[in-house]
């Protein structure tokens, strides 16, 4: 496949936007497909295009052959790591180099907090491994932010198993893109209770602060404190997702927090920043998951996708899209939204769409909530389309949408009372709804979620029927009774004392004295 071309927006107007068709096969081949887009060119006129030049590529050829000098066992072998050193024997580096495909890389008995990188990125020369650590609260791999952390340029599948990853760069020159500032793949990317933290990847063309990859898969993990930064002496630029690009995403019980698409500054160079949090072009699932805190200096402050996205038991607060749209999340035509039992709330964008901007002309809501986002003045706050959107769908509530959104009938506009973004209980931040909220008890599950998204031991029907929103509200646990120990009468304390005094009696009376008088 093709990488996307950051294009300075004076150049938009004359190409071709991102294919809105996918061939069949699109995930073993990796291949788009460029259609014109149907939509006027007032409505998105700037966005990636596919590069030609495979010299200006994140990996020459997308993905990289399947072929490798290495050997692949046919059982999988596992490697234990037994030190932490840069290089040589027992290190990571040097023990990935000695595995073949397919095999696991065990970190687990090490006893030291980091790994520190000081000769360069590691290499996984062929398409599947695994890495398994002890805790991502335990080891860190450090990229000492001199070069990326990993580079698998194959088209398998990679997964990184409790650890964290963090520290890792990746600064192109010139007219050259950088991207995957700790993790680059040309291929399937799993992270599982793992956090990637404080990465970095500037260029004229920044693809992803944290990560590039054809598909990101994450589980209990987090993405946090990334950049992606477009950057050149003198020209245009682009940043591209400032956690991670990739084409396709599956998020579960997952954070994305805190990272940034943004560029340098030139008078008179145009810049097109986009997914503060992810940029996803071929859509994707996020589900019991928390997407805050984002920004992009354009559009898309958390996730920005060309395909279509489902949003399931999260929350997306806090984003924002500083001189754009979409603070939450923006959906480029052809793209769709369909949200379930989901919640909108605290983005900012500052030209519409304060919670989602949405290009194409049918989405369905169920059970979710859009309110308390705001935007600049003459714009629309939690729900913005540039042209006429039927939003299907039942049980949400909706503060202020654009005249060009159509809701369903029995959609709420109340105030749902929400509480600020904290740890109400689960693996993720959420709203709690406050007493008297008009979003209790009146949503669906037309999903047959079974917890809020929280998890297990909280419900996703409490009372009558689901609430709208990511959180259900429902009784607090019991608290925990103390019981005292009974207090003993005076005459049975006296009775226990004499006891243990005759019991302490006898036993010295039957002991003999272990020395002799001259040893004491």
């Amino acid at each position: 496949m093709n990488d996307v071309t950051p294009v300075p927006l004076a150049r938009c107007l004359q190409r071709q936007p991102l294919a809105a068709a996918v061939v069949a096969g699109l995930l073993a081949l990796g291949a788009l497909v460029v259609a014109p887009e149907r939509v006027a060119a007032s409505i998105d006129v700037a966005g990636p295009q596919l590069r030609a030049d495979p010299a200006r590529r994140i990996f020459a050829q997308f993905p990289a052959p399947r072929t490798t000098s290495h050997q692949t066992h046919a059982v999988a072998t596992t490697w234990p790591v037994t030190n932490c050193a840069d290089d040589g024997a027992g290190s990571l580096r040097s023990v990935i180099e000695s595995a073949a495909g397919g095999d696991v890389i065990d970190l687990t008995a090490l006893t030291c907090a980091t790994i520190t990188l000081e000769t360069g990125a590691i290499v996984i020369p062929f398409d599947n491994l695994t890495l398994s650590g002890p805790g991502r609260d335990v080891l860190a791999i450090d990229g000492n932010h001199l070069d990326r952390v990993f580079i698998h340029p194959h088209g398998g599948a990679l997964t990184v198993h409790a650890m964290t990853i963090q520290g890792g760069r990746d600064r192109a020159t010139g007219f050259h893109v950088a991207g995957g500032g700790c993790i680059a793949s040309a291929g399937y990317v799993t992270l599982d209770n793992t956090t990637v933290r404080n990465c970095y990847a500037g260029g004229e063309g920044a693809y992803g602060g944290a990560l590039y990859a054809y598909s990101l898969t994450m589980a209990n993990s987090t993405l946090s404190g990334n950049v992606g930064y477009g950057v050149h002496e003198d020209a245009g630029t682009a940043a591209f997702g400032g956690a991670a690009f990739v084409y396709s995403m599956q998020l579960t019980e997952s954070t994305v927090t805190g990272n940034r698409a943004e560029h340098l500054f030139h008078a008179g160079r145009t810049s097109y920043d986009i997914g503060g949090g992810i940029i996803a072009v071929l859509g994707g699932s996020i589900v019991s998951s928390t997407i805050d805190s984002n920004t992009s200096y354009g559009r898309g402050g958390g996730i920005a996708a060309f395909s279509p996205v489902t949003i399931s038991n999260s929350t997306l607060s806090g984003n924002v899209a500083q001189t754009d749209i979409g603070g939450a999340l923006f959906l480029r035509w052809p793209a769709m939204l369909q949200a379930n039992n989901s919640t909108f709330t605290a983005n900012h964008a500052q030209a519409g769409g304060g919670g989602i901007w949405i290009a194409t002309s049918t989405s369905n809501l169920q059970s979710s909530l859009a309110f308390g986002n705001s935007t600049g003045a003459g714009n629309f706050a939690d729900l913005q389309a540039p042209s006429a959107l039927m939003i299907s769908g039942a049980n949400n509530l909706v503060g202020i949408a654009s005249p060009t959104v159509t809701l369903p009938a029995d959609t709420l506009t109340a105030n749902p009372l929400l509480g600020p973004l904290a740890n109400n209980g689960g693996p993720t931040r959420t709203h709690t709804l406050g007493a008297g909220s008009p979003a209790v008890d009146v949503g669906n599950n037309l999903v047959n979620l079974a917890f809020d998204q929280r998890g297990p031991a909280y419900p996703r029907v409490y009372g009558a029927a689901a609430d709208i929103g990511a959180f259900e509200q429902q009784a607090l646990p019991p608290p925990i009774v103390q019981t005292p120990v009974p207090a003993l009468s005076a005459w049975a304390m006296a009775l226990l004392a004499g006891l243990l005094g005759w019991f302490a009696w006898r036993r010295q009376a039957r002991t003999p004295w272990p020395y002799s008088a001259g040893q004491r």
